[in-house]
């Protein structure tokens, strides 16, 4: 097959996942098609069994190739892997997560027919011991308010049917495939360096597009472990909340440049704050000495939602009361 005929590349961040990673990898290689695909694999600096294996795959197959850089996190490793792809669309797949062989199997099959910036899908989560999760906690990585019926349509109606139907939508990247054309156009490059880089980037991204396909499948499979970026085994929020305090900000800023004058952007500065404000409170803020650094009167202005103005009138108490000092930077 020539370059100019691949359809799709899939890139995968590695980094210390050997006890994932060839699972990983043999959901897709179950996938009729893949040999029409590229898989890269950049190993992020990885200090565990996780290069060698992936170089052995990629010596037993000739449509997986191994990137090997010095650590830089998954933004830059998506980075690489964005640039060296030659696929039409890029799928985003994490290495220690899934797909649903047969249904990824459809996907490659129509990938040349969807003429989309973005073909978004849905998945579900699971553990190391099988699927223990609330429903409100599958819900998250489906796509509600959306069906199939709705054909091609932007990436602004998207966002908005989802919040009209239940106030809230899904930001991952690996929610999905994104045409490589519309993100390089656009410089749509990760942020290096930035934890919670997926609830910046994927809706910006999907805001920006003019053509959005969703298919209502659930084909990717979230794998949720200790150890992992979001679940670490050590509970030092620090990293997470300086980088939050860098997305939400952001998130803002792009609403105000980009939806100013449209109903919309009322409905989706609501969403950060609802957002916004889960994340001060489930990484506490305040007892790592950042409560000063949230902009409460733009959290009170743009919260649509009774219980969100309540959640801002106590973080204003809370820094009425609690005097942060630098040594809470550094609790556990």
């Amino acid at each position: 097959m020539s370059v100019n005929d691949l359809s799709l590349s899939i890139v995968i961040p590695v980094y210390n996942v050997e006890n994932y990673l060839g699972r990983c990898l043999d959901t897709l290689l179950k996938t009729e098609g893949i040999e029409t695909t590229e898989i890269i694999l950049v190993d992020d600096g990885s200090s565990d069994g996780s290069p060698a294996l992936a170089d052995d795959y990629a010596s037993r197959y000739e449509f997986i190739k191994v990137i090997h850089k010095t650590n830089e996190g998954p933004s830059e490793a998506r980075n690489v892997g964005m640039k060296e792809a030659k696929g039409e669309y890029i799928f985003f797949c994490d290495s220690d997560d899934e797909v649903y062989p047969d249904r990824f199997a459809e996907v490659i099959s129509k990938v040349k027919e969807f003429d989309s910036d973005i073909i978004l899908w849905d998945a579900e989560p699971f553990d190391d011991k099988g699927s223990t999760f609330t429903q409100k906690e599958r819900e998250y990585f489906i796509h509600r308010g959306l069906s199939g019926s709705d054909g091609v349509i932007t990436g602004k109606q998207v966002i908005e049917k989802q919040l009209d139907a239940c106030m809230n939508f899904p930001a991952t990247v690996w929610l999905g495939l994104h045409r490589r054309a519309f993100m390089l156009d656009n410089n749509m490059y990760f942020e290096k360096g930035l934890l919670h880089e997926d609830e910046l980037w994927a809706p910006i991204a999907i805001l920006m597009a003019q053509r959005v396909l969703y298919i209502p499948q659930i084909v990717y499979r979230y794998r949720h472990h200790r150890g992992s970026i979001t679940n670490p085994n050590e509970r030092n929020w620090t990293r997470h909340i300086e980088a939050l305090l860098h997305v939400y900000p952001e998130l803002y800023r792009f609403s105000d440049e980009h939806l100013k004058g449209e109903p919309l952007k009322t409905k989706l500065d609501a969403n950060i704050a609802r957002r916004y404000l889960h994340m001060i409170y489930e990484y506490d803020f305040y007892r790592y000495g950042y409560g000063v650094k949230i902009d409460k009167k733009q959290l009170w202005r743009t919260s649509g939602r009774f219980i969100d103005k309540c959640r801002v009138i106590l973080l204003v108490l809370n820094g009425a009361t609690c005097k942060a000092s630098p040594g809470r930077k550094n609790a556990n």
